[in-house]
């Protein structure tokens, strides 16, 4: 529903650069499984219903309720870096030194659930990218 970015660019000196972007979006409507639970399968085979506690041939069923009825956490994540350039004779170069993700947020990528041993399902979340330093050299003539 909501992006926002705020971008901050200050320049220190003729030839060094430090900027900021900061970047804010509400977390995306997703479908979770509400509820899960075990039903008997039909077997072909041997043309009869197989209990759950039969010879383990059950299935199971997840009940997910209303489409987007949950919202991820919101996303959000500060990008930083510095440039310095010098210019020569003929070009310019220069170095930046960056780090994406400056404050280490684990901004969630997808959700899943997982079943422990004693039959309690708990929501799990993948993140990726944690903070990641970065270094570029540009050359123009």
């Amino acid at each position: 529903r909501h992006d926002i970015s705020v971008v901050g660019i200050y320049e220190i000196a003729q030839n060094i650069t430090l900027s900021a972007t900061w970047v804010y979006g509400t977390g995306q409507a997703v479908t979770l499984p509400l509820a899960a639970y075990a039903i008997d399968a039909h077997s072909p085979t041997f043309n009869q219903m197989v209990s759950n506690s039969g010879n383990g041939l059950s299935s199971h069923a997840q009940d997910y309720g209303e489409k987007n009825s949950f919202r991820m956490a919101p996303y959000h994540r500060l990008d930083v870096a510095a440039q310095f350039r010098k210019k020569m004779k003929r070009c310019e170069r220069t170095i930046e030194l960056g780090l994406y993700n400056a404050y280490n947020r684990w901004n969630p990528f997808f959700y899943y659930t997982s079943t422990d041993m004693n039959g309690n399902t708990k929501l799990k979340q993948v993140s990726l990218f944690p903070v990641i330093p970065s270094i570029s050299w540009t050359y123009k003539f």
